[in-house]
């Protein structure tokens, strides 16, 4: 994996994070997803608030995940983050959760950001933003 722009970030489940089966809900991994996304803008060498400075955003405009096994109360998971793929407007991040002390798969998935301006129209991703990136992705 030398070379790709990926980021890993460790958490602890909560208690307030788990269903009444005793499981993490399944809404809790997209926010892990985000927290991850975040960590990988700053590997990159900027954050988001960067960007919404210079009047650009990255909405998710699509989201899948695959959950595979559960976690439960007091876990650690690690989350990490990676580009899958980008075009003219549009980035492709994937993510995976995994059990930090067996390594066991737990959820995997990935967002669709559309580049837009303050007006919410899509545009171009901006040039120092694709150079962030540029020889990132995942092979």
């Amino acid at each position: 994996m030398a070379g790709t722009a990926s980021a890993e970030v460790t958490l602890r489940v909560r208690y307030a994070e788990t269903d009444a089966m005793g499981v993490v809900y399944h809404a809790n991994y997209l926010i892990w997803f985000e927290v991850a996304r975040g960590e990988l803008f700053s590997q990159c060498g900027t954050d988001y608030t960067h960007w919404e400075k210079q009047g650009y955003y990255l909405p998710v405009t699509e989201i899948s995940a695959r959950y595979l096994a559960p976690a439960r109360y007091s876990d650690d998971v690690v989350v990490r983050a990676w580009l899958d793929s980008f075009r003219s407007r549009q980035i492709v991040l994937a993510y995976e959760a995994r059990d930090r002390q067996t390594g066991q798969l737990l959820a995997a998935g990935k967002t669709v950001h559309v580049c837009v301006n303050c007006q919410g129209r899509a545009v171009p991703i901006p040039a120092d933003m694709r150079a962030l990136f540029e020889g990132s992705l995942e092979t």
